[in-house]
């Protein structure tokens, strides 16, 4: 009766311990992505992030009458009410016309506030990138090793007064640093 015991006990051993095993489901694939590229990673996230974030902003800019003060980027920290509005509805057709693929960014390669091309949408790109970032939004692949990092860091930075976030790879290699693109640290020099 022993043995019998034992041989029960350790075959629901066994069976447990295969239930344990966790299969790692691929990444999905991001048929509509938007690539923002620094010296250290390659950012990719879904067209729809940007295009929900867009949706809700048309109707706050509208209802802050077009104030620049809306945005945080350092971009249109100078741009008046007309212009606000202008660039925001340029951006956001440019967004919305299918035809338009362009949506590759990266910090070595410089894009005018104004392009007829996807550089339209730069400032409200950097403008979400924290926030996707906090909620694990983002695909991050180290440029060094071509591999997809499943975790990162993300460490405040006081400036002024103002925590910005840095997001960082566990190796310590910086992956975004909010407070380079926030108007804050601007104003109170």
């Amino acid at each position: 009766m022993k043995a019998l015991f034992l041989l029960l006990t350790g075959v629901a051993l066994s069976l447990s311990g295969m239930a344990q095993v966790i299969k790692v489901r691929p990444p999905e694939p991001i048929m509509d992505s938007i690539i923002y590229q620094t010296e250290n990673v390659t950012l990719i996230f879904d067209r729809k992030h940007l295009t929900e974030y867009m949706t809700g902003m048309d109707s706050t800019l509208r209802n802050s009458k077009y104030s620049n003060k809306v945005f945080n980027s350092v971009q249109f920290a100078h741009l008046n009410a007309i212009d606000m509005g202008n660039h925001f509805r340029k951006a956001y057709c440019y967004l919305e016309d299918t035809a338009n693929k362009d949506f590759s960014y990266s910090t070595g390669k410089m894009n005018m506030l104004w392009a007829e091309d996807g550089g339209i949408m730069l400032p409200y790109v950097e403008e979400i990138m924290p926030d996707l970032l906090a909620g694990g939004e983002v695909r991050v692949i180290d440029r060094s090793t071509k591999a997809i990092q499943p975790a990162y860091k993300m460490i405040a930075e006081p400036v002024d007064g103002n925590n910005y976030r840095v997001v960082r790879l566990n190796s310590g290699r910086e992956i975004f640093r909010e407070s380079t693109f926030r108007v804050e640290q601007l104003t109170r020099r």
